[in-house]
């Protein structure tokens, strides 16, 4: 597949400058970065490839051109935003923020958004709990593009969950991120965009079946990742939903395919570890459990074993090298996306291949 390196900090400037045409440049940075972090950790389902969509829906009236974030209850340990239907990322690193200094005060954090849509990669906002010293927890319900296990008939999201976990001063957070699908959607996105088949498994056709056409999957559902996955989405659903006061389950639009504002909810937490145990006992023993997996003895096919979210991380350090690899058919839907608004991409692209 031909593709363009664009280095990080061009690519980040590009996104920013477009979304500063129709959003405060407070907001259009924070959703660029969301937007270019997982790009970097090679997360492209998550990343620029979303904005053409963000601002489709945006011009359409189904988004906010700026985020409104209200408290609508407050105690020492919790809280409820209203995002009235901003920008998920924005509500997202709001609510975050806040989980965050709970947990400095009190030893928890958690803090629910209602009234939201899409917010990128949870991993964004666990690592941000991570790289100040606290265990960070996220989990966001979506639109009901998944079946649950053994259905042919949509009720759940691909509803995903991060946990990270901090490893010390100068390392490496452990972050786990998954999707409760099989695949992200995103995934199926960016496949159709590049014409490519998906693999058996991800997804089903609208009227059931098992497809490897990328167009049919998008038209159809995703399958969730067996009975586990699909008892996790329906939980995930329940927190980041109807606890908050979203919407859930078969009630949430469809974020491509429906005219109507998606309302969907998010829960964040942070826990500081200083309150379970020492910070110090805490760090040297979650370093004795990476070793104890990393230097496991690989089964045949595999060059070693990795801890959650090591290969994305090893991945953005990468990226901050060496750029970031655009397909053609995304250069080209970013390029049209920047005409729109008159910025031209060509402008920001450093590396060609």
């Amino acid at each position: 597949m031909k593709e363009t390196i664009i280095s990080c900090e061009s690519l980040l400037h590009f996104t920013e400058d477009v979304l500063a045409k129709c959003l405060p440049k407070r907001e259009a940075h924070l959703i660029a970065e969301t937007l270019v972090d997982a790009d970097m950790r090679g997360i492209f389902s998550h990343g620029v490839q979303r904005l053409s969509g963000y601002l489709k829906r945006m011009e359409e009236g189904l988004m906010e051109r700026e985020t409104n974030v209200v408290t609508v209850s407050d105690s020492y340990t919790t809280a409820v935003l209203d995002a009235h239907n901003g920008w998920g990322q924005v509500a997202s690193i709001k609510a975050m923020e806040i989980a965050i200094q709970k947990a400095k005060e009190y030893g928890t954090g958690f803090v629910g958004v209602r009234n939201s849509n899409h917010n990128g990669t949870a991993t964004y906002y666990t690592a941000l709990a991570a790289e100040q010293g606290h265990i960070g927890i996220a989990m966001t319900n979506a639109s009901p593009i998944m079946v649950p296990f053994g259905a042919k008939e949509p009720s759940l999201g691909p509803n995903p969950i991060s946990i990270a976990i901090p490893t010390g001063e100068g390392k490496m957070p452990i972050i786990l991120d998954m999707s409760t699908s099989n695949v992200a959607r995103g995934k199926i996105m960016v496949a159709k965009k590049n014409n490519t088949p998906i693999p058996e498994g991800w997804a089903i056709t609208k009227e059931g079946y098992p497809t490897t056409d990328p167009q049919e999957a998008w038209e159809g559902y995703v399958l969730p990742l067996g009975p586990k996955g699909s008892g996790l989405a329906i939980i995930v659903d329940i927190l980041s939903g109807i606890l908050t006061g979203s919407l859930f389950g078969k009630q949430i639009p469809r974020q491509y395919d429906d005219p109507y504002p998606q309302q969907v909810g998010h829960l964040f937490g942070a826990i500081q570890v200083g309150n379970f145990i020492d910070p110090k006992d805490f760090y040297e023993k979650v370093e004795r459990k990476v070793q104890e997996t990393i230097t496991s003895e690989p089964m045949e096919g595999f060059d070693r074993v990795y801890m959650p979210g090591e290969r994305e991380q090893i991945q953005k350090k990468r990226s901050m090298k060496e750029g970031i690899p655009i397909s053609n058919n995304v250069f080209e839907e970013l390029r049209a996306t920047g005409e729109n608004y008159g910025i031209d991409l060509n402008e920001y692209v450093s590396v060609s291949n």
